[in-house]
């Protein structure tokens, strides 16, 4: 069963999942998030976007990559 997670459970696992792994597409999140049973609490890109306006991830899109690539900047 997926677990929708809270604004701020979301953000941290966001945060945490890109500092261990570093650049990750929106895609690679949603499968990691999906194997762990949880679920962003709007939409994946959506809820990303949010925390790259707030500064708290680095985003942009990747030709290569067809789509948003995420990382956290120490």
């Amino acid at each position: 069963m997926v677990r929708v997670l809270s604004e701020s459970e979301a953000e941290r696992f966001v945060i945490n999942l890109l500092r261990e792994r570093g650049h990750m597409t929106t895609k690679d999140i949603e499968i990691n998030a999906r194997e762990e049973g949880k679920r962003c609490p709007d939409e994946t890109v959506l809820f990303l976007t949010k925390l790259r306006s707030r500064g708290k991830i680095k985003g942009e899109i990747s030709q290569e990559k067809r789509g948003w690539v995420w990382w956290v900047q120490d």
